[in-house]
């Protein structure tokens, strides 16, 4: 499936300052759960990062070079950061009942790799059904919703009303709650038109895990 970039107008971002919109939403969403809980509106500031990063998962799939490869730097990633996950949100180094967010977006790679492998309606949906229940069977973050996401993101990249109104729908009617202000990250998505900026993927990945151990500690420091 070939992508066409967008036309890029006046008013635009790059994808490196997306990705750091998602980063820095992402930290406050998680110091207002570890560490300022009262604080609601940390959570609804929060809830902006996740669309973005499953928008950044889709055009990541569609320009990198080798998805394999893709897939499992986040999978690897995902799996380093986990212990730390468990540590700042539920005090424990292992925790079965909530994955790190990593995982989601790896399940979403495999997914978009399968859902292309399939020509057939029929063996795509049975793929997207699987990957689906892997996200729910595992708990991920976001679980079988942010599966979704990312596939919207992916299947309507250049049809903007479709993409906005499915990836509110999901948001919204399907999860609910605070999560329906996750429609503000529409926002700065509809101002990326193409441009990829400066490349500081070691500093996107390496972020992740970092920020979930300095979370750890003061969690640790607080605790005792």
């Amino acid at each position: 499936m070939k992508q066409q970039t967008p036309k890029r107008n006046n008013l635009s971002i790059s994808a490196c300052q997306l990705k750091w919109i998602g980063l820095i939403t992402m930290l406050i969403d998680h110091v207002g759960l570890i560490l300022f809980p009262q604080f609601w509106f940390l959570d609804i500031i929060g809830r902006i990062s996740f669309p973005i990063f499953a928008f950044t998962t889709a055009v990541g799939f569609m320009y990198t070079r080798n998805v394999p490869r893709y897939g499992l730097r986040l999978f690897a990633c995902a799996v380093i950061s986990e212990p730390f996950f468990d540590l700042a949100l539920f005090g424990t180094p292992f925790y079965l009942g909530r994955q790190n967010v990593l995982f989601t977006l790896a399940l979403g790679v495999l997914m978009l790799y399968l859902w292309l492998c399939f020509d057939n309606l029929v063996f795509q949906c049975l793929s997207l059904l699987m990957v689906l229940l892997a996200a729910e069977m595992f708990r991920v973050d976001y679980s079988s919703m942010g599966l979704l996401m990312i596939l919207f993101f992916y299947c309507f990249y250049n049809e903007n009303l479709k993409r906005d109104l499915t990836v509110a729908a999901v948001n919204v009617l399907l999860m609910g709650r605070s999560q329906m202000f996750a429609v503000l990250a529409l926002i700065p998505i509809h101002l990326y038109q193409g441009e990829k900026g400066r490349d500081m993927k070691v500093v996107f990945y390496l972020f992740y895990p970092l920020h979930l151990v300095i979370l750890a500690v003061i969690r640790l420091i607080i605790v005792q």
